[in-house]
């Protein structure tokens, strides 16, 4: 199983300037893919890393696509307008929807989908893409499962802390006969309890990916927007047993400078500790 990260910025893209260079940790908004079994190919969240994903795969001729959304705000969603394979006929695109606690009747990503691509804020309609487009639901705690000829992907779920409720995902699969897991936790706002519910779904995971936006600094004034530090993200890993930990989700007025010292202060910070930690990368893949 092979994750690369297609988007690693929070809340808004972050193009690269003199100002504010972006180019080392990225500045394209969440999107994850894992290429998993023979053929089997998940995408997690649609964000503008999306867009050159979607131009990757359609050079490559693939055809088949998942997506897993973890709930439906813009920096989450705003790629798949541009998802150059949609526009296809031939390509087929399963997407499942988190049902999340208190939300409304019906598929919320598919409602969220047909609503950003309407006018007046986008031209191009969604009954114009091409592709034949199914949409599901995955529930927290009920398990989903994904195959692959004799391979499969079971993924399970819990909500986590965030401003109209967020999915957590674990993704466990096999390589080379042996048994991997990851998970992701984006927008998140961690509440250090040792059994909280991010902990428990994470408990042994190989990798734990988390939203660590702010600076210690920052957070005070940002608690309660449903995003987290890294810190937050390490007593997390700690709570879990997590292998090891990759922040995401990065502040888009965070410089590649910034970046560059909160890792290399967390990185000391968690050296007591027997969690391997990282910043991710735009671009980066991770062997599972």
């Amino acid at each position: 199983m092979k994750l690369r990260f297609w988007g690693t910025r929070g809340s808004v893209p972050s193009p690269s300037t003199a100002e504010v260079p972006t180019q080392e940790f990225g500045g394209d908004t969440t999107c994850l893919s894992l290429d998993w079994g023979s053929h089997g190919l998940l995408v997690i969240d649609a964000g503008s890393g999306l867009r050159q994903a979607g131009l990757a795969w359609t050079k490559a001729g693939r055809k088949s696509f998942t997506f897993l959304f973890t709930h439906s705000h813009w920096d989450h969603l705003q790629g798949f307008p541009f998802f150059a394979p949609a526009f296809h006929e031939g390509v087929h695109i399963e997407i499942y929807s988190p049902r999340l606690p208190s939300a409304h009747a019906g598929n919320l990503i598919e409602r969220s989908l047909h609503a950003q691509q309407s006018e007046p804020f986008f031209p191009a309609g969604f009954p114009q893409l091409r592709a034949k487009i199914v949409f599901h639901e995955i529930q927290p705690h009920h398990e989903l499962t994904l195959q692959d000829g004799a391979d499969s992907l079971r993924i399970q779920a819990t909500a986590v802390s965030h401003p109209g409720g967020c999915l957590a995902y674990r993704i466990d699969g096999s390589n080379d006969g042996k048994n991997r897991s990851f998970v992701f936790a984006t927008d998140n706002e961690p509440t250090g309890e040792q059994s909280s519910p991010l902990a428990q779904l994470a408990q042994k995971t190989d990798l734990l990916i988390c939203d660590g936006q702010y600076t210690e600094e920052e957070y005070p004034n940002r608690r309660g927007w449903g995003h987290g530090t890294p810190q937050l993200c390490l007593r997390e890993a700690i709570s879990a047993q997590a292998h090891r930990l990759i922040v995401t989700h990065f502040d888009p007025t965070h410089s590649d400078a910034l970046l560059t010292k909160m890792e290399e202060d967390f990185k000391k910070s968690a050296q007591a500790t027997s969690v391997q930690v990282a910043f991710a990368r735009q671009g980066q893949t991770v062997d599972l």
